[in-house]
């Protein structure tokens, strides 16, 4: 019995490993054709994008977008640059195109080509939707709105990181529909506060203002009705600086903002200019050497700062900073221009507060002018100070050292004359008659 119980069992075990093993011979063909038909896949893959590739590069659109629709087909979530090349084919063909339904046909392909990359692919949607809102612009007619929602998907609000082309194409499409009008200005503006010499936002702006009152009004009631919104309060600073110029309000906004961050430098210099503005030099001296401090490499601060500090009678102080602003571009002429005008101040300060009046004028005065001349022929080199520095230059010659003065003063003509007492000491300079 025992003995008969083993071979029972061993029989069972035997027929259960035999079916196995049929099971798996019976497996093994379709395991086969399906590894077969995955290195097939891989091969058609591979071989259509390098077709694609090739044909592309060579010209040969047709035969290229063919063979970019089988690697779709086959796997388009496996090269990266798939949708975005696709699409330049298209993007070129509707260039290219003499026809209107052709070109249509080939924008509605790249917006389907784009959106399939929106699926594929949705971390990079907003590189997707920046795409699509361009191509509604270049290839549709009327269809600003669509790119709008394109745009809108891709900023998604953050105007102070989104890139700034796409940033001023969503302003340009804000401006050609009169219901996005306030959107459209908050996006301009935000432009100009990341780049304040932006002539495009700046253009479109103005053209959008034709009540500046009202519409500073209308960004008035919005920053008060959301006092904690900091764009809100950049808009209705921006508004009276830009739009109305009304640079006392706008000071006392840009304060505001300079209170909230003190290092974002589009606000210093804001409040800096509406400072110059309204003739509170002291306050913006003191602006722009903040932002000297945070960016020492900016010529147009050291040029402002030099240009306050002139206006309050430092003399010595304005030809420094205009100095430190010349050294960072050498051929602009405002610097020199500036060292010029303080030299012309140092002259009446001294002939009106030190000889008691311009009869009394000593050849050190005259020389003072001269000095100034010199100034202002070097700002002329720059053609946007040209006419003005000459102007300038032309009106002291009556006032620069004659012949008979030099006679007198026992000084050779062509000699240097060293500029460094009486009234002048912190000049330092020395000048040729």
């Amino acid at each position: 019995m025992y003995l008969e119980d083993i071979m029972r069992r061993f029989m069972s075990g035997f027929a259960m490993l035999t079916f196995l093993l049929v099971l798996l011979s019976q497996a093994a063909p379709l395991f086969a054709q399906q590894n077969g038909g995955n290195d097939e896949t891989e091969r058609l893959l591979r071989r259509n994008w390098s077709l694609f590739l090739e044909n592309f590069k060579t010209g040969d659109y047709n035969t290229a977008k063919i063979n970019g629709w089988e690697v779709m087909r086959l796997d388009q979530a496996r090269f990266k640059t798939l949708h975005t090349k696709l699409a330049e084919l298209y993007d070129t063909l509707a260039t290219r195109s003499d026809s209107p339904e052709l070109k249509q046909a080939y924008g509605d392909t790249i917006i389907y080509i784009y959106d399939q990359g929106i699926a594929t692919f949705p971390d990079r949607a907003g590189e997707f939707n920046l795409l699509k809102g361009y191509q509604y612009e270049r290839q549709f007619s009327g269809k600003e709105k669509e790119g709008i929602d394109a745009y809108e998907a891709a900023i998604k609000g953050d105007y102070a990181n989104a890139d700034l082309y796409y940033l001023e194409r969503l302003g340009i499409l804000y401006s050609k529909i009169p219901e996005f009008k306030m959107k459209a200005v908050a996006v301009l503006q935000a432009i100009i506060l990341r780049d304040p010499n932006n002539t495009t936002a700046q253009a479109l702006l103005k053209n959008l203002i034709t009540d500046p009152e009202e519409f500073v009004g209308i960004l008035r009631d919005a920053y008060y009705a959301d006092p904690d919104n900091r764009q809100k309060l950049y808009e209705l600073a921006n508004g009276f600086y830009e739009m109305v110029q009304d640079y006392d309000s706008a000071a006392v906004y840009f304060e505001k903002l300079v209170a909230l961050d003190g290092t974002v430098r589009n606000y210093l210099e804001r409040l800096g200019a509406a400072y110059l503005y309204t003739n509170h030099y002291d306050k913006a001296a003191k602006t722009y050497k903040k932002v000297t401090d945070l960016d020492p490499q900016s010529k147009e601060a050291w040029m402002n700062l030099a240009r306050a500090v002139l206006q309050e009678g430092q003399l010595a102080e304005a030809r420094t900073y205009a100095e430190k602003a010349s050294d960072l571009d050498p051929n602009w002429g405002a610097p020199r221009m500036v060292i010029a005008q303080a030299y012309e101040a140092a002259v009446q300060r001294c002939v009106e507060r030190t000889r008691g009046g311009w009869d009394k004028m000593k050849v050190i005065d005259k020389m003072v002018y001269l000095l100034a001349q010199t100034e202002y022929s070097r700002a002329a080199r720059d053609p946007q100070f040209t006419e003005q520095a000459r102007s300038r230059s032309g009106a002291l010659s009556s006032l620069t050292p004659t012949a008979e003065d030099l006679f007198v003063n026992k000084i050779p003509k062509g000699s240097s004359y060293s500029i460094n007492k009486d009234c002048y000491g912190w000049i330092g300079r020395s000048v040729t008659p």
